[in-house]
């Protein structure tokens, strides 16, 4: 005898309010034309009928009765699986997805919004990159004669007169000279620095932690999970796995973005 309180997840002493409510939860959860699993039509057809039952007094009453009757004397059965059924404490699992199932389903909405968000800014980084440079001419202040004094080797050795730091070694200072104009590119849209370079432009800086850079793979690999995220259509474990590990990627080049920022 199926167990339809059990079904709906409520108690026998449920008001019909909350029978109402547990059914209409999981309608929407179950119903065939918003969820694609398999087992969800035959779950829902199961929640129907359980909510036919329940919510009229009349057979809700017989229904109690009936489940009141008392439990079958417990018969040994040679299947572990059946005889730990009978044991004391046992519950069973009521039918349908498993919560589990229902949180995945329920979030894939959610992960596709993200992965179109993802194309989005993939593309206006794309736009970015390919319009025209706004160049800075600053000054450079760092001079080899001081820096080889230090007894400590520092990393930022290109300073300008505009308090900018970047990385060099010390083989590479012999192409910024002191009092040389040194030329900073940046994107036209986000200000992201692209690329440094010398007065005589034969000599760029190479270690440059930005996102069009050092830091370029983000953007490609959120580029390639988000087509995967609008495009795919089948695996509801899969499709939420990859929103998840989209979500994650997208928050990394967000991070990487602002830290480009001239």
């Amino acid at each position: 005898m199926k167990n339809y309180y059990v079904i709906l997840g409520v108690s026998p002493q449920s008001s019909e309010e909350e029978i109402k409510q547990a059914y209409r939860r999981l309608a929407m959860l179950l119903h065939p034309d918003k969820n694609p699993m398999p087992d969800a039509e035959n779950a829902f057809k199961e929640v129907n009928e359980a909510y036919e039952v329940l919510s009229d007094p009349i057979s809700r009453n017989l229904y109690n009765q009936m489940l009141n009757q008392g439990e079958p004397p417990t018969v040994w059965h040679r299947d572990p699986a059946y005889r730990r059924k009978q044991q004391a404490g046992y519950k069973p699992q009521p039918p349908g997805p498993s919560p589990r199932a229902v949180l995945m389903q329920s979030s894939l909405m959610l992960f596709r919004k993200v992965a179109w968000a993802g194309l989005t800014f993939c593309t206006m980084l794309v736009v970015d990159y390919l319009l025209p440079y706004r160049v800075h001419e600053e000054k450079v202040l760092t001079d080899p004669r001081e820096v080889r004094k230090l007894f400590f080797r520092p990393t930022d050795l290109l300073v300008t007169d505009k308090g900018h730091h970047f990385p060099l070694r010390m083989d590479e200072l012999k192409y910024f000279e002191f009092n040389s104009i040194v030329r900073i590119n940046t994107s036209l849209i986000f200000s992201i620095l692209v690329k440094v370079e010398n007065e005589k432009r034969n000599y760029e800086v190479n270690n440059l932690a930005t996102i069009y850079r050092n830091f370029s793979f983000a953007p490609i690999l959120l580029l390639g999970l988000s087509i995967i995220g609008v495009l795919w259509k089948k695996g509801v474990e899969f499709r939420f796995n990859v929103g998840v590990v989209t979500v994650l990627i997208m928050v990394l080049n967000v991070v990487f973005l602002f830290m480009s920022i001239l």
